[in-house]
């Protein structure tokens, strides 16, 4: 038995243990603290925690003259080297986008702890959901000598509209809807895959770039990355280049088998 995850890895999963101020992000769980006591008197042990950092991208100046210099420096070296490109989504090419992401998506993540593959019909469902809530100028693809090779999902943060629907669309919920979703000042990265014969060649320091210039333009003040797996180090340092700090943990228990 292993858990909490809805359904599978791909989806909600994880405890809360350890950031309980605040509002919890769209897509990540929440739960008071008293639930970490019941999980582990009943026997439960940890497989694995999870991360969620924080980073103030409006600290970065609307035109990013402020960005770390190690983070700025290597999207030119992508650029120029690689041959590297990034672009938004084309909604009004939605279905032949997805079809770019299917083959990335379960080769970019087959080596992660937990990572279990992912069906073309899963991955067309999860997209169609995902399509009523993403920004198509915060969702891209990167591509190398013209194959894409990764893409990144930022979804802004709607538990901040959510939160003043009491659980209601009617009478006048879709115009607290429609007025909240302006006031919304995060994001969150919900996932970014690159196949792995081309890490390391500056992709995903494009996609940071390209992503935090549109959310400082559209007003965004701060961006969560979630979840990063406790030991992926590679994200986590790349992460905490941008100034990234961790600010929440999750935790997912397995039940001992002897």
């Amino acid at each position: 038995m292993r858990g909490p995850m809805n359904l599978n890895i791909h989806e909600e999963v994880g405890l809360l243990i350890d950031g309980f101020d605040g509002r919890p992000v769209i897509m990540m769980t929440y739960n008071p603290p008293y639930y970490q006591t019941f999980m582990e008197r009943y026997g439960l042990i940890k497989a694995k925690d999870l991360y969620a950092y924080i980073v103030d991208i409006a600290s970065f100046g609307p035109n990013l003259e402020n960005l770390p210099s190690r983070v700025s420096r290597v999207p030119r070296i992508a650029r120029e080297r690689y041959g590297a490109q990034v672009r938004p989504l084309d909604f009004d090419r939605f279905e032949e986008e997805v079809e770019l992401v299917k083959p990335i998506y379960n080769e970019a993540w087959s080596k992660n702890w937990g990572a279990l593959p992912i069906t073309d019909r899963e991955l067309t469902a999860m997209a169609n959901d995902l399509r009523q809530i993403i920004d198509p100028e915060l969702v891209y693809l990167g591509f190398i000598d013209g194959k894409a090779v990764g893409w990144l999902i930022g979804l802004p943060d709607y538990n901040q509209v959510a939160c003043h629907l009491n659980g209601r669309l009617f009478p006048i919920g879709w115009a607290k809807f429609l007025w909240y979703r302006r006031k919304i000042t995060g994001l969150r990265v919900w996932a970014m895959g690159v196949l792995e014969e081309h890490r390391l060649k500056g992709i995903e320091a494009l996609f940071y770039e390209e992503a935090c210039r549109a959310a400082i333009r559209k007003g965004y003040q701060w961006v969560e990355m979630s979840w990063i797996l406790e030991d992926n180090y590679k994200v986590s340092r790349a992460i905490e280049t941008l100034g990234g700090k961790v600010y929440r943990t999750y935790r997912i228990y397995d039940i001992p088998t002897s």
